[in-house]
């Protein structure tokens, strides 16, 4: 019997000594194997590591009558080939994801642009003591005491000027279906 037969009969054993020789003589191997299917140092250096996992897992499994190097090679060739098909899934993954936060983000701006739109026609049919009240608080952010001194009227007169605004514009987006928007309008 030969060292490497014999060293191979220790590996089925489970003897750690032989793992550490196989390791030693076929690493640089399934790495240089790795890096030339994968292009990246980081996944061949995981592909070694998996290899020689799986290897020491099936190792009772092993066959005598055959050599180990070919066992190894076809273990980490799979491996390899396993990470490029589910690189490929992630890219797909990723193209999907960028495809439906586009379209997120385009639905999104289009239901702002409708809501600014209704809210500016809305505030343009409101009285003109109201739309002038609702313009100075939420457009301009002045206070109802600044608006009540430059309308010389009361800031209660303000207050329950906006009240009623509010009661009209959410009664504006509600036939719109903008339901959402209410609250907003409600908490401004």
């Amino acid at each position: 019997m030969t060292i490497e037969n014999q060293i191979y009969m220790d590996l089925k054993k489970g003897d750690i000594h032989a793992f550490q020789v196989v390791f030693d003589a076929y690493s640089a191997n399934i790495f240089n194997l790795s890096f030339q299917i994968l292009k990246s140092k980081v996944q061949a250096e995981e592909v070694v590591q998996e290899t020689f996992f799986k290897l020491w897992l099936h190792r009772e499994e092993l066959d005598d009558a055959r050599e180990l190097w070919p066992y190894i090679y076809v273990i980490a060739k799979r491996i390899c080939f396993n990470q490029l098909r589910s690189l490929k899934y992630d890219q797909l993954a990723q193209q999907e994801l960028i495809k439906n936060m586009t379209l997120s983000v385009e639905d999104s701006v289009h239901q702002l642009t409708e809501i600014s739109n209704i809210l500016q026609e809305s505030v343009n049919l409101l009285p003109a003591r109201q739309k002038q009240v609702w313009i100075m608080s939420r457009e301009e952010g002045k206070s109802h005491k600044e608006i009540a001194d430059e309308l010389g009227i009361s800031p209660n007169t303000v207050k329950n000027t906006i009240v009623q605004t509010l009661k009209t514009l959410r009664h504006t987006f509600k036939e719109a279906d903008y339901l959402y928007f209410i609250l907003f309008l409600f908490f401004i």
